[in-house]
Order: C-alpha cells, then sequence, then structure tokens
C-alpha cells in the first residue's frame, strides 16, 4: 500500500522534537512552582494551628493541674505528642518539596568540605556520641552546592541515627573520578537491612525500622534521592542485617537530564 502521508523531514522531526522539549520543561516548571506554593503552604498555614494546640494543651495542663488526674494528664501529653510529630513531618515534606522546586545553580562543588560540615554538624548535635569517621581528600563534583550539601547530611544523619548502639559511630567517606562524573561512596557499619526490602528505600514514607526508631518520618533517603535525581544522578544502596550499609551516590558532570 502506497502511503499518501508527506515524508518527515530532518528538519520536521527535528522542530517537533524541539517543541516536545518546550512543553515538558513548561510542565517541569509548573509543577516545582506547584512545589513551592505547597511547601509555603506548609510552613505558614498549618505550623500555626498546631502552636494553637499546643499552647492550649500547655495552659490547661497549667493552670488545671490540680484539678486534673492521671488519665487526663496523660490525654493532655498524648495531644502534645502527636502535635509535635506533625510538626516534625510538616518540616520534613517541606524539605522534600523543596529538594524538587528550589533553583539549581550548577558549580564545582568540594564534596569533602561539605562532608566535613555535616559531620561536624552530627557532632555538635550528639557531644556524648563516639565516632570513627574518615573522609577521603578531593572529593569534587559539579552541582548545586546547597542541595547537595542537604543530600549529603540526610546520607550521613541516617547512617548516624542507624548505627549500632552499643559501638562508635563509624563511616568512611570517599569515591572515584570518572570521566563524565563522580561516584560517591559512603560506608557505615551500623544495623544494616535485609536487601529483599531494598525496593522501599528512597521512596516516601517508608521505614524498615520504624518501631525501633518512632521519630522518624522516612523522608531522608527520599530527599536525598530526589536532589541527585535533579542532577542527573542516581541513588544506590547495599545493605546487611547487622552488617552496616554502603551507599553509592552517582553525581554525573553534564546537565541534568
Amino acid at each position: 500500500m502506497t502511503s499518501h502521508l508527506p515524508p518527515q523531514t530532518d528538519a520536521f522531526t527535528d522542530a517537533a522534537l524541539a517543541d516536545r522539549v518546550r512543553a515538558l520543561e513548561a510542565e517541569c516548571a509548573a509543577l516545582r512552582a506547584e512545589h513551592a506554593t505547597l511547601a509555603l503552604g506548609l510552613s505558614h498555614d498549618l505550623r500555626a494551628p498546631l502552636r494553637t494546640i499546643d499552647s492550649f494543651a500547655y495552659l490547661v495542663e497549667q493552670r488545671s493541674g490540680d484539678a486534673l488526674d492521671d488519665t487526663a494528664r496523660d490525654h493532655l501529653r498524648r495531644v502534645r505528642d502527636a502535635g509535635a510529630r506533625i510538626a516534625r513531618l510538616t518540616a520534613r515534606l517541606q524539605a522534600y518539596l523543596n529538594a524538587g522546586s528550589a533553583p539549581m545553580q550548577r558549580a564545582p562543588v568540594d564534596l569533602t568540605l561539605l562532608a566535613d560540615w555535616c559531620v561536624a554538624e552530627l557532632r555538635d548535635a550528639r557531644p556524648a556520641r563516639d565516632a570513627d569517621i574518615a573522609i577521603a581528600p578531593g572529593l569534587q563534583a559539579i552541582g548545586d552546592e546547597r542541595l547537595l550539601k542537604t543530600a549529603l547530611h540526610e546520607l550521613l544523619h541516617n547512617a548516624w541515627t542507624y548505627a549500632r548502639p552499643d559501638a562508635p559511630v563509624a563511616l568512611r567517606i570517599d569515591g572515584e573520578r570518572t570521566p563524565d562524573g563522580m561516584r560517591l561512596h559512603i560506608r557505615d557499619a551500623g544495623i544494616g537491612f535485609d536487601m529483599q526490602h531494598a525496593g522501599k528505600l528512597g521512596e516516601p514514607f517508608q521505614r524498615l525500622h520504624a518501631a525501633d526508631f518512632p521519630n522518624g518520618a522516612g523522608l531522608g533517603l527520599a530527599i536525598a534521592r530526589r536532589i541527585l535525581a535533579r542532577h542527573g544522578g542516581t541513588l544506590a544502596l547495599e545493605g546487611v542485617p547487622n552488617g552496616g550499609v554502603h551507599v553509592q551516590a552517582w553525581l554525573p558532570d553534564g546537565d541534568a537530564s
């Protein structure tokens, strides 16, 4: 059968592809703007009533303490604890949305310096915690420094949190350059995980140790993965139960896809 359709020239194909790229870029920009608006709403419109709930529960407890029995005091404590958990979850959701909507400025980034910075923050938060940490010199990548610092903080905080309680925190941070990017390695000697659950890691609200660590929100790895994806990179984790975790973060030098 003879086709009556006009032949597709290279010029026509290139023009259609360019139009499609522009449409996708506009769609991504709209999604990021929507996420930024939602993050702002979480920051202001949701936190205000949470502060009100906590403040009035505190006032009732302080002003009517003598009239409350143990059951009433327990109810008030539960209300305040639930409000505090919602506040933490709100802050983490805001961080997740910001990871996908914050503007990016790509430039050379000193990952060694960022890792040192993150570790210093972790030590300041838990000064009594013994830690054995080694960071390789000269770890360089291309990306947005602020976002990459956030991603590193999430990965190192995760390793710090899930360290063995009866041993010092043990972290090894190094990497290797390739012709087109940097592959960063973060190894710990923590409680690890079973690889049959590896598919859940990096997905929002997925937590493998929720019973032992109830204060988490399941967004740390999701934030890190989202930031790496915006750079055109990837995040992979290998774990062994009670044998630690090996994190590999790939950061290409080129523009994000």
